[in-house]
């Protein structure tokens, strides 16, 4: 139950900060050229993207499924008790060294995997700061929702 809750809390809290550019795409009827927070993926495995709704519809599912993976790896490093650094489950300082840990991990494992290059470099210079941002978001806002699960939800 812990593992759903924590890749659903996370998968949650990337769709909530990717609301602002969701509502920017559809006020701008897709001619946003960049959206907050979002990797615009013009490319993914080899292949083109061309379609503006397509990268945008890509890059919120990728954003989506990190957000996903990030909560569920998060509580399966402690519940195999796998947190080397902190020791210490859902604390502050722990889902933020996780989340420097994961953002080093998507960006030269996943991102390249992808074909995004390493640091998603391919899809944009500013990347690295964005996917920084996301992941530090979602190490805080998945802390701020442990404290509030945590009673009921989560052991420690």
């Amino acid at each position: 139950m812990n593992y759903l809750l924590g890749g659903s809390l996370g998968g949650l809290v990337a769709f909530a900060f990717a609301i602002p550019a969701i509502l920017l795409e559809i006020t701008q009827q897709g001619k946003v050229s960049e959206a907050p927070l979002l990797i615009d993926v013009k490319t993914i495995f080899g292949v083109t993207i061309r379609h503006k709704h397509e990268v945008f519809f890509i890059g919120l599912l990728l954003h989506v499924v990190i957000g996903f993976l990030f909560g569920l790896i998060y509580v399966t490093f402690v519940e195999r008790g796998w947190l080397f650094v902190t020791h210490a489950p859902y604390t502050f300082l722990s889902l933020l060294v996780y989340a420097f840990l994961s953002w080093i991990v998507a960006n030269l494992v996943v991102y390249p995997v992808l074909g995004l290059g390493a640091f998603g470099l391919k899809e944009g210079r500013h990347v690295w700061m964005e996917t920084f941002v996301s992941h530090l978001i979602l190490g805080v806002s998945l802390w701020l929702l442990v404290q509030y699960y945590q009673p009921v939800f989560f052991g420690s």
